[in-house]
């Protein structure tokens, strides 16, 4: 099951990266269990008292090596750098990437030439065209003074349905994307927590 989210994923980034350039998910279900012996009504019923938990507890803090960001993820990212090919010339991305069984998030930053960015607004909505699947939600956001957009949508890997939950942030002539990705189609607590942790170190 591992990686099954890794090929959608990288999809998604490399459509996203020659759009931007060319223009310039374990949720645990608990399982009830019916004791057999409680069949008599007079049986006396014992229920189980789950402790609930702080979705932020399984989040730890990472510094991009770089000190590009900050962000909290649910374990060690892997590190990983792409060229990509676009518009005559590559794009350098730097992916920080942790995968869980039915979970998966993701920090990903590519440069844009120097001062080429002149349009936040274009290059956002030329970022959103470039992903190959329909857009069910889109808002727009921000981070601090920069602008940014927010997106839902659903691809198939296999069998299974993976959620895409997407920010995009444009930083000067840098582009930010943070995807929380799941198979079970809802947006857990979990989702905000990793989105809400983003923060620049510059």
């Amino acid at each position: 099951m591992k990686k099954r989210f890794y090929c959608l994923f990288l999809a998604c980034l490399l459509m996203l990266a020659f759009t931007g350039c060319n223009k310039k998910t374990e949720t645990a279900a608990e399982a009830s269990e019916t004791s057999e012996s409680a069949v008599n009504a007079e049986t006396v019923e014992t229920t189980e008292e789950a402790k609930e938990t702080d979705p932020a507890d399984a989040f730890k803090p990472f510094e991009d090596p770089k000190g590009a960001f900050t962000a909290a993820f649910p374990g060690t990212p892997e590190e990983s750098v792409q060229m990509v090919p676009a518009a005559g010339t590559s794009v350098e991305l730097h992916s920080y990437y942790v995968e869980l069984s039915d979970t998966a998030y993701n920090v990903i930053y590519s440069d844009y030439p120097e001062g080429s960015v002149t349009d936040t607004a274009a290059v956002l909505e030329s970022a959103m065209t470039g992903i190959p699947y329909p857009i069910e939600e889109s808002k727009d956001i921000m981070l601090g003074d920069y602008a940014g957009k927010e997106v839902k949508y659903s691809g198939q890997s296999g069998s299974d349905t993976i959620t895409f939950y997407q920010r995009v942030y444009v930083v000067g002539d840098r582009m930010y994307q943070l995807q929380a990705m799941n198979t079970t189609g809802e947006r857990s607590p979990e989702v905000d927590v990793f989105f809400d942790s983003f923060a620049l170190s510059e």
